[in-house]
């Protein structure tokens, strides 16, 4: 009985609409002891009552029961009869309920239910579940594990012939599957592949050897035992097999694995003396309880119902146990083959198995051909898989095939849930060419093995090491070379031909302390790969450190090795230090990508990424916000000579005072905004650049230098009147001039005029589009996130369309006069761009 979570309110009880047909019937052994020992009659018979209505419910003319009900109504929902899940403790308690009871209405209610399951769902040793109302009708072509039960209730009934027969076919499905998959197909195929670990076919067994005698049935249990060990054991006790095709286990153990399971193991193999009570004396309940039989003389004077108190005149009525066969061996013997026979079995080991396979071994890539399975191999070194069974070889191949990718799909989930491994560091002394004749260290970043030792905190490992040959580590080594390793050397192997746990495993063998596996892909790399973790297995018995090197790498290590065999190389685990660098260089990586990406579609840059434009002596320094112009000391006869010179008035007057203030700039520097920039673009030019600020700053430049470089305008570099300058003011009050007409230039910020009114707006209206580049601030904190990236960061940009709202980019389109499919451009940031923001960068 499960225990109880508190008390249960009438609305929950009317939720609880169904119950199977085992939960309302399994219940009147333990009330019944209840009431026997309390002397309260109340548990009997409300437990009593529930069987009687069970029975009342049972079809008529078959006498058979459907597996779930509704409580209310009393209506089947589902009419599947049979012996096994929702229905099977049912039938069992109808016949403990006489044993431990004496009350004749509980036997004659099994006898007529046996009948009928002998009649109807008994199928040679079979049992097939029927239609309640329609019994010569199969429901479902599968039999479930529960059902295994169903012998040891026969032996307990006194039917020895038939709990032999469907005994046997039962443990020839276990010995096919290594243990009864929860559901299995009358072809005997596995239709649900879990098993957690049932005692069903223990009970039966153990039943069955003690009503025959037969040693035959302690071989069942040793091979049932032999099984649990090698598949289920874990260190914590034993675990569910998710599925018997691949080995796969749960993280779970079910409380009946030690109430039943290893209890009826337990009594199968243990002499009377080791059993400290009679079991003749008690009976079991269907959770492998004891219950005395005494308490049949503790009767209550429970209502009997008198139509049930007339026992049939059946083969079947009171014998227990009957007079049918206990030479249980001639009933076995036909069924020798039963299973075999329909899904015949291979007589040979499996030839190849997931854990075993390896892209690089020519006989395991033609025996995947032969099982139907093409393979495709990727640039990476990895290799894709497509099983097609009607090319296979034969049909058992196709189902090997079958069988392998299953495998195969298991190793790829249980690899994916692998925690992430911390990389490892080698480094290295070498001095050649590339280092500049001076020897520098070089460092490459390894993956760590999922077997073995893992280098962690501050353990380091230095050593001399030694290229292993063969170079594969697929065979033994020669004495000469294993004696040479065994002096405590680093074992340096190649990959391909044979299981990277093999191959240390080999190492370790002839005395390595520990291994480095090299790519044998050409031009991988740390860079352009991700992590690269060998996985073993599944046997531990490898204890030195190994680490799986990419291509680029060892081949440095390789020439450092023919240069000097004595470099001693250090294998450790990656610093704090280290892989702080290297977050800040993907951080840099990628604040260069969305700089490049900016630069293109908006025209704003990140800050700390300067980028610098120059032409004939003038120099531009684009920022954040605004660039730097300076001008270098150049002689008037080393100036360049420009055709074309002229220019509205207007536009000569501003880039005068823009040089004006240049020159009397204390350093000979002016900033000039970003926004100001652009609007100079805009309103001079029709080009396509107007959203990248390099190509606007050389523009500026070169209108700079038409003018400054003019021998016949000497007035370029002499102070003009403000009043129709006012579009330049900003430029004054971010230069810092000697002049007091300078120090004094943010009185000219209001002119009278309505066209510098107007430009002030713009402006005014504008720096609103400088919010991007604060937005754009938010990059350095991805430095303290890595689950965020490039396109997270865009997807950001794309929600900051409405900065500027769309009255105001109206009224600003209609202050500017500028065509509106030239200024959208740098408002928005539109669907198409970002979705193609992968293949820009």
């Amino acid at each position: 009985m499960g225990s109880t979570h508190g008390a249960i309110s009438p609305t929950q009880i009317i939720d609880l609409r169904e119950t199977c047909t085992a939960c309302a019937g399994s219940m009147i052994l333990e009330m019944a002891a209840l009431s026997r020992l309390t002397g309260e009659p109340i548990f009997e018979a409300k437990a009593q009552k529930a069987m009687d209505e069970l029975w009342k419910l049972r079809h008529r003319s078959s006498d058979l029961m459907g597996t779930v009900l509704n409580v209310h109504s009393g209506d089947w929902v589902r009419k599947d009869a049979g012996v096994g899940a929702g229905i099977d403790s049912y039938y069992e308690y109808c016949l403990k309920a006489y044993i431990l009871l004496g009350d004749n209405k509980y036997l004659n209610r099994f006898n007529r239910h046996y009948s009928a399951i002998m009649k109807y769902i008994s199928q040679g040793p079979m049992l097939l579940d029927v239609h309640m109302h329609r019994p010569h009708t199969t429901s479902r072509n599968f039999m479930d594990a529960l059902l295994a039960f169903w012998p040891g209730l026969q032996v307990l009934k006194g039917d020895i012939k038939p709990a032999v027969e469907t005994h046997e076919m039962l443990y020839q499905v276990m010995q096919r599957h290594k243990f009864i998959p929860e559901a299995f197909t009358t072809d005997f195929q596995v239709h649900w592949g879990n098993h957690p670990l049932r005692p069903e076919f223990l009970e039966s067994t153990y039943f069955l050897y003690s009503a025959t005698g037969d040693p035959y049935y302690l071989d069942v249990g040793k091979n049932a035992l032999k099984s649990l060990q090698k598949y289920a054991r874990v260190p914590c006790g034993y675990a569910a097999v998710n599925d018997v095709r691949t080995g796969k286990q749960e993280d779970r153990m079910d409380s009946f694995v030690l109430t039943e399971t290893f209890k009826y193991l337990y009594l199968l193999f243990a002499d009377k003396e080791d059993i400290p009570v009679n079991l003749d004396e008690f009976i079991f309940t269907t959770e492998g309880h004891l219950l005395p039989l005494a308490l049949s003389g503790h009767g209550t004077n429970a209502t009997r119902i008198g139509s049930d108190l007339e026992i049939e005149n059946s083969e079947f009525a009171m014998s227990c146990p009957n007079t049918l066969s206990l030479f249980p061996d001639a009933v076995r013997k036909p069924l020798k083959h039963m299973v075999d026979g329909m899904c015949p079995r291979r007589k040979n080991k499996r030839r190849l198995t997931a854990s075993e396979f390896s892209a690089a071994d020519i006989n395991h890539l033609k025996m995947l051909k032969e099982m139907g399975i093409n393979i495709i191999a990727l640039g990476d070194g990895r290799v894709q898989l497509l099983h097609t069974p009607a090319v296979a070889k034969s049909p058992l191949d196709a189902e090997e095939g079958l069988m392998f990718m299953q495998e195969m799909a298991e190793l790829s989930k249980v690899q994916a849930q692998q925690p992430e491994p911390i990389p490892q560091i080698v480094s290295f002394p070498l001095n050649d060419e590339t280092t500049g004749g001076k020897t520098a260290i070089i460092t490459a970043q390894v993956g760590p093995a999922q077997f073995g030792e893992v280098l962690k905190g501050n353990k380091i490992l230095k050593s001399k090491a030694l290229t292993l040959v063969p170079f594969n580590g697929c065979s033994d080594l020669d004495e000469a070379q294993g004696s040479v390793l065994a002096l405590g050397l680093i074992a340096i192997i190649e990959r391909g031909d044979c299981m990277f746990v093999d191959k240390v495993r080999r190492a370790q063998k002839f005395g390595a302390i520990a291994a480095i596996v090299v790519d044998n892909v050409p031009g991988s790399s740390s860079e352009n790969s991700p992590l690269f973790s060998m996985s073993g297995d599944g046997t531990d018995d490898v204890k030195i450190p190994s680490v799986f090197m990419f291509s680029v790498d060892a081949q440095k290590l390789l020439k450092a090795l023919r240069l000097n065999p004595l470099t001693e190389i250090t294998l450790k685990e990656v610093d704090d230090v280290n892989r702080l660098e290297t977050e800040e260089s993907m951080f840099h990586k990628l604040k260069v990508s969305v700089q490049e990406f900016l630069n293109k579609h908006t025209g704003i840059a990140i800050g700390g990424i300067e980028r610098v434009v120059e032409d004939s002596g003038f120099k531009a320094y684009i920022g954040t916000d605004k660039i730097r112009i300076t001008l270098e000391n150049q002689k008037v006869v080393d100036a360049p000579m420009f055709k074309d010179k002229e220019t509205s008035p207007s536009w000569s007057q501003s880039i005068k005072q823009v040089l004006n203030s240049l020159h009397q700039s204390e350093n000979k520097e002016i900033f000039l905004p970003l926004t100001m920039l652009k609007l100079y673009y805009r309103s001079r030019t029709s080009d396509v650049f107007e959203n990248d600020p390099a190509e606007q700053a050389k523009w500026l430049l070169s209108e700079l230098s038409k003018h400054y470089y003019s021998r016949d305008d000497d007035s370029l570099i002499k102070a003009t009147p403000t009043s129709q300058t006012s579009i330049l003011a900003d430029v004054e009050q971010l230069t810092k001039s000697k002049t007091v007409e300078a120090e004094k230039g943010d009185k000219n910020i209001h002119p009278d005029s309505t066209k510098s009114s107007k430009i002030i707006q713009i402006l005014e209206r504008s720096k609103q589009l400088e919010k991007l580049s604060i937005l754009m601030e938010n990059i350095d904190r991805l430095q303290m996130s890595q689950s965020e990236d490039l396109l997270n960061v865009l997807y950001k940009l794309k929600s900051s369309d409405d900065l500027i709202p769309s009255k105001e980019r109206d009224q600003l389109k209609s202050d500017t006069k500028i065509h509106t499919n030239r200024i959208q451009v740098d408002e928005e940031i539109d669907n198409s761009n970002v979705k193609h923001v992968p293949g820009e960068l």
